[in-house]
């Protein structure tokens, strides 16, 4: 991604699911945005992992304590599309 290119909520949201799920070994669909992530068992391991994943994809430095602070994909999201506008 390019700092010129915007990205939708439902695309973010998605790639963040998929990502999600595949550091969880579960099928995307499975995981709902509206639940905690730690319901999950995304645990610091997997959040640092996931938050590198977020900062590659979206070319941003993503604050790691604020980022854990939102504990739903859908929270998340917001926060992210927030980074990047």
């Amino acid at each position: 991604m390019t700092g010129s290119e915007t990205i939708s909520h439902d695309e973010l949201q998605s790639w963040l699911l998929d990502r999600i799920a595949f550091y969880l070994d579960k099928p995307a669909e499975n995981i709902d945005p509206t639940v905690e992530l730690a319901r999950y068992g995304v645990d610091s391991v997997y959040a640092i992992s996931i938050i590198s994943d977020i900062e590659d994809h979206l070319q941003v430095e993503v604050d790691v304590a604020e980022a854990r602070r939102r504990e739903t994909v859908t929270a998340l999201t917001d926060y992210l599309l927030e980074l990047v506008a």
